[in-house]
């Protein structure tokens, strides 16, 4: 599946809570809606979804154990080769609901005897099943087949159970025949129905998602990674509409019947391939090519995209894209054409479905007039992450989903390493291992861990299938990955790489096949020696959740390791891991060594003078945190005040990211971090402002109704301002140049978001500029969209009412959801009290939660507030997860600002010179 952020660490964040209220009143609406709806449907589904066909003269089954009760199939049939026609009902039933008819007869290996089928089915209905021995008429006379003797549905585990009077035979291969209908559904799983605009016009698009259990709900089958097969695919449809799956159409004939004329599509026999990355569409679309090595790439998007040329820049990239795996892997592209699929919804930020990749349209389709330099990064890493899954996914499989990181883990890997080769972004290349580390630590604190690689056991339901998809899989998989790759050198790693995808092509792997051919290519060489084998190295990585942090004395030179983040009453566990170290001492690179246990003495780490300073993980190489002595500490940060740039890009993110996070975890202390902060006027990387931009915004949040909080606006003042004025420069000091800068949207919107506090001239003197414009012209609206709502919010605030007049009579006029919530927040940003009163309770809604989600409220309010989230329905409940996330880290920052507040003014006091 789809990358978990469209664009990576350095261009993710969490859209501000200024409108925190306002959506939570909708939502409220939409629940009860959704509540009266769902009713309404579940009266449906009764008549939709009958109780399954039964042959005449069967009674209902009882309760009884069989190997249904198990959620795997057995092993005793397998399938080889499908023959699938689907035709989904463009036109409604009256219910106003569209059905899907369907025939699939799937061939199977008979490897063991048995009286009884199971192939996966969900919400499907049939009016015939057969089973017949494979191959010429004489063959099903030769070996006659067994009788179905009952046919039901087990509903807990997806099954059609189809029990014989005999049993199938060893070596022989049977048919199992269905015809079947269903349903299309709008909940964009399985094959999914949604209507959008084009023109003004309404349009119909069928599209499939299958990942990872809802082929079932399409068609009966052997719904596991490992059962692999070839498909024959038909689609029947409309004849204004195209019809594309995996494999190229062959053919397109006609079909009557009392609806009238329909197209049938047939395509070309697939390659063997997992049920999950099977792919269908149906659409009014058009499209742009080109070939590259004879195979023909195609992106498909709405007429109206694809005249405006909004598909351009993907088929453009896609080519260089592919090149490059080729080569990386020496396996070529195995299927004659790549279709790429603009949807206007979808269920991923995109789909890796083999030969018919399908994507959400605003994760492929952009508009050249508003080029942004993130856009083009952001679609580049998407097809990257999906075109990668082209080998390791479709092409070489995980066995089972608790192996899905061999999936999803190298996809995130290769999404950066690619693009940083065909962009020339180095930039990229440098801080990408810093956003997956940091993704990981971030995910571990706020959601909690698991283990990389799971029991098979452990994973066996849909629900802990679904579990799998988790930052975890992805960015902690591609972490590893890129710690191996550095401590074998990337000529070995690669070499092993291509030994597992040559020797597992359309066939499936665990995760020690991984490390077995990783091991294979470090025995074929005797430069690189480790202190173990790959899998003694890897598997604690792997199979153990959680992270290690580093403690360094630079004084004795004593390093240890332990279980980051554990509590101080588990601090016991043998949990350990084999750790790359790779450091440098005063700028200096030293010899590279390993962390092969909890506690180890090495004395190249003593600082022999009071002026040197220790860096270990350079270019963060490895997947741990490091805490430092003190006095290493305080080194560190008079090189980076010094000349920061000796350290690298990284490590200096590292450092920002370690210092706050290891004193929020109570490693160290709070000095530390804010010591951390003080070289920042000489900092220009986007990457290593980001993650300043988090932790002096926490910061902030808890200051801000402290008497301290003029001292940070004074300290915070001095380190920003240098930063705003170079992202002014990269726009040659005019927000109209935005689009031809290489300014990253977000990273200007936190740098404003910040100047937009401390009231700098310049950036007010620019707002009112810009918002005097609009007045002038409200029908030409030049202000950038995604900045607009901080230029009114500044405007506004050193206006009069007469700029409030002209918002809020704006905001009458409903131009656009996304305006309406700029002009809110604008609003909300007035001075005059008297204005604030006598408006309408939006203005209210929107105070009081900015005020909720900027940490404000007290521990009473916050006691009130969670008596009503908790008074809630379970549906209602659903619309206020959120909100409770907000509330927890609300809490946590009133603990915080409890521990840290006297320490943080003293140290402001002592850093903020006297005006």
């Amino acid at each position: 599946m789809g990358p978990k952020s469209n664009s990576g660490f350095y261009l993710s964040k969490k859209v501000v809570a200024f409108f925190t209220l306002l959506i939570l009143a909708l939502l409220v609406i939409s629940t009860v809606f959704t509540i009266l709806y769902a009713r309404l449907r579940t009266g449906k589904a009764e008549e939709i979804f009958p109780t399954p066909w039964e042959p005449p003269g069967t009674a209902t089954v009882p309760e009884r154990w069989g190997p249904w009760n198990n959620s795997r199939l057995p092993s005793n049939l397998f399938p080889s080769h499908y023959q699938l026609e689907l035709w989904p009902k463009q036109v409604p039933g009256q219910d106003g609901l569209y059905f899907l008819i369907g025939q699939a007869n799937v061939t199977v290996m008979c490897r063991e005897e048995t009286e009884i089928i199971l192939i996966h089915s969900q919400h499907l209905n049939y009016s015939g099943v057969t089973v017949t021995v494979a191959g010429s008429p004489s063959d099903a006379k030769l070996r006659p087949t067994p009788n179905i003797q009952d046919i039901w549905v087990e509903f807990e585990n997806d099954y059609l159970v189809i029990e014989l009077d005999g049993k199938l035979e060893t070596g022989q291969e049977y048919i199992i025949q269905t015809n079947y209908s269903g349903h299309l559904d709008e909940n964009l799983t399985g094959l999914f129905i949604r209507r959008y605009s084009e023109n003004d016009k309404d349009k119909i698009i069928i599209a499939s998602l299958l990942e990872p259990t809802y082929a079932r709900s399409v068609f009966p089958c052997f719904d596991e990674p490992a059962m692999k097969a070839t498909f024959d695919i038909r689609l029947v449809h409309r004849s204004q509409f195209v019809a594309l799956s995996n494999m190229p159409a062959i053919d397109v004939s006609e079909r009557l019947d009392v609806d009238g004329k329909w197209k049938v599509t047939t395509f070309k026999t697939s390659v063997k391939m997992s049920t999950y990355v099977t792919a269908f569409a149906i659409c009014d679309y058009d499209y742009i090519n080109t070939t590259f090595n004879d195979i023909e790439i195609r992106i498909w998007a709405d007429k109206a995209a694809i005249s405006k040329g909004e598909a351009d820049y993907a088929l453009n990239i896609t080519v260089p894209i592919l090149a490059y795996f080729e080569e990386y892997y020496n396996v070529s592209y195995p299927l004659p054409k790549l279709d790429i699929i603009a949807l206007p919804y979808y269920g991923a930020a995109a789909m890796e479905t083999w030969g018919l990749m399908m994507f959400r349209k605003d994760s492929l389709l952009y508009r050249p007039k508003m080029k942004f330099f993130d856009d083009d990064l952001s679609i580049s890493i998407i097809l990257a992450h999906e075109l990668a899954h082209q080998w390791f996914g479709n092409l070489a499989t995980m066995r089972w989903w608790n192996d899905l990181w061999l999936n999803e883990g190298f996809a995130s890997y290769f999404e950066h390493l690619n693009i940083a080769s065909i962009e020339t972004l180095e930039n990229l290349n440098h801080t990408y291992p810093f956003h997956l580390q940091y993704n990981v630590f971030h995910s571990e604190t706020r959601f909690g861990s698991h283990s990389l690689s799971m029991k098979k056991e452990d994973v066996k339901t849909f629900d802990k299938i679904m579990e799998m998809f988790s930052d975890i899989t992805y960015y902690k998989g591609a972490s590893i990955i890129h710690m191996i790759s550095n401590f074998m050198t990337e000529e070995l790693f690669v070499k092993g790489l291509r030994s597992y995808l040559k020797a597992f092509s359309y066939s499936n792997a665990v995760t020690d096949d991984m490390w077995n051919h990783l091991q294979m290519a470090i025995d074929g060489q005797d430069a690189i020696k480790l202190p173990a084998t790959i899998k003694s190295i890897m598997d604690p990585w792997a199979t153990q959740e959680g992270v290690p942090v580093i403690t360094v004395n630079t004084s004795n030179g004593i390093i240890t390791q332990e279980y980051f983040g554990k509590s101080m009453e588990n601090r016991n566990s043998n949990f350990s891991w084999f750790i790359p170290i790779s450091w440098m001492k005063n700028g200096s690179m030293q010899p590279f060594f390993w962390l092969e246990k909890n506690l180890k003495t090495f004395s190249g780490i003593k600082r022999t003078t009071d002026e040197e300073w220790i860096l270990l993980n350079i270019n963060v190489s490895g997947l741990y945190r490091i805490i430092y002595d003190d006095s290493n500490w305080h080194q560190l940060i008079l090189q980076l005040n010094k000349d920061p740039s000796v350290i690298p890009v990284s490590n200096r993110a590292q450092l920002v990211n370690d210092a706050f996070d290891l004193e929020w975890s109570g490693y160290t202390d709070i000095k530390i971090a804010l010591g951390i902060t003080t070289y920042l006027a000489k900092e220009q990387d986007n990457n290593v402002w980001l993650l300043a931009f988090i932790h002096l915004e926490r910061l902030r949040s808890v200051l801000q109704t402290t008497h301290t909080y003029g001292l940070y606006k004074k300290y915070i003042f001095s380190r920003i301002v240098p930063f705003y004025h170079y992202q002014m420069k990269l726009m040659n000091e005019d927000f109209s140049n935005i689009h031809n800068s290489t300014i990253v949207r977000p990273i200007l919107k936190e740098t404003l978001q910040i100047v937009r506090l401390l009231d700098l001239k310049d950036f007010v003197d620019r707002a009112t500029h810009l918002y005097s414009q609009l007045m002038s012209n409200p029908v030409n609206n030049t202000i950038p969209s995604y900045v607009r709502y901080l230029i009114y919010c500044e405007a506004i605030k050193a206006g009069t009412d007469k700029e409030w007049n002209f918002a809020w009579t704006r905001y009458l006029n409903q131009i656009s959801i996304a305006e309406d919530e700029a002009l809110l927040f604008g609003m909300g940003c007035s001075r005059e009290p008297w204005i604030l009163t006598s408006s309408t309770n939006y203005i209210e809604l929107i105070s009081l939660f900015s005020t909720l989600a900027e940490g404000h409220l007290t521990d009473f309010e916050f006691n009130e507030f969670e008596l009503f989230l908790n008074s809630t329905t379970d549906e209602e409940g659903e619309w206020a997860k959120e909100v409770k996330h907000i509330i927890r880290d609300n809490r946590e920052l009133l603990n915080w600002k409890k521990k840290i507040h006297t320490d943080v003014h003293n140290w402001l006091s002592e850093n903020v010179p006297e005006d």
